[in-house]
């Protein structure tokens, strides 16, 4: 039975929340085509041909719209397996786009796997990941980076979701879990990214960013990886509910200046967020 907030978002007009919401939340067959549409119309005619950072958020543009690779043109590609093969640095950027590759369709990609293959050496020992040129600007051994360490987990995430088990993840999982999923190790009521209201690790922030991802990517990352109803998982939830209105949709508290993604208005119910959301507790 469809309930008040899954009727919502098929009611939203966003076509790639309502394919999404019919194939992951109620497990219907649906065709991508029009939110493969959607998205194009969006997206800058060049996108591919960018270079840095935009072009790893168009990635993910694609990727949150639930596309496959073998839809689209193998051109737009290109530039992603480049990277990976010539610079992939284990740092937050190189992650995401890492990650939108295999919700893509990519994980199964002879360079993609050598990639997979060299996260384990390449972990730092707190078990997460830091970018190469930080890390070798330094004299000492340092801490790995937060963020990076989020799109690591989601990459695992991802992989699973494709069958694939990565020989990071129980490591990865256990950086976490030993700080709530929010908070630093040393200090479990101060969160990791406490910066201001709207743009934290505890906050409703959508789409996500190399700096700032939200509590919904949090606990549907952490859900899917089979650990959404561990004890330490629980203040993850009480910040997500906490943002929920009477008919359990989600309210944006903050999103990019510039999004890759069409943008919803702060203060108001997200369709992503609340996908996300719903997503979340049906992978606890």
């Amino acid at each position: 039975m469809i309930n008040h907030t899954v009727a919502w978002l098929l009611d939203t007009g966003n076509p790639a929340v309502q394919y999404r919401t019919k194939r992951e939340l109620l497990g219907l067959e649906a065709n991508p085509t029009e939110a493969w549409k959607w998205i194009e119309k969006k997206l800058p005619e060049d996108w591919h041909k960018r270079k840095g950072l935009w072009y790893v958020y168009y990635m993910n543009a694609l990727a949150e719209c639930g596309l496959n690779q073998s839809m689209l043109p193998s051109e737009w590609f290109e530039a992603a397996i480049d990277r990976i093969k010539t610079n992939f640095d284990f740092g937050c950027e190189a992650f995401m786009l890492l990650q939108a590759m295999v919700t893509l369709g990519f994980g199964e990609n002879p360079d993609v796997q050598k990639i997979f293959a060299l996260l384990c050496d390449n972990r730092l020992p707190d078990g997460g990941f830091l970018c190469e040129r930080r890390k070798n600007r330094l004299n000492y051994i340092p801490k790995s980076c937060y963020k990076a360490d989020y799109y690591a987990l989601r990459l695992c995430s991802c992989c699973r979701k494709k069958g694939i088990v990565l020989d990071i993840e129980q490591d990865i999982i256990r950086y976490f879990l030993d700080r709530n999923l929010l908070f630093k190790r040393n200090h479990l009521k101060e969160l990791v990214l406490n910066e201001k209201e709207g743009q934290r690790n505890s906050d409703i922030f959508h789409p996500f960013e190399v700096m700032r991802f939200g509590i919904h990517n949090i606990m549907e990352t952490i859900s899917s990886l089979g650990h959404g109803n561990d004890a330490e998982a629980t203040a993850g939830w009480d910040y997500l509910n906490a943002a929920k209105d009477d008919m359990g949709r989600v309210i944006l508290s903050g999103t990019l200046t510039k999004s890759y993604l069409p943008k919803e208005k702060v203060g108001k119910p997200s369709a992503w967020a609340t996908f996300y959301s719903l997503l979340a507790d049906k992978e606890r």
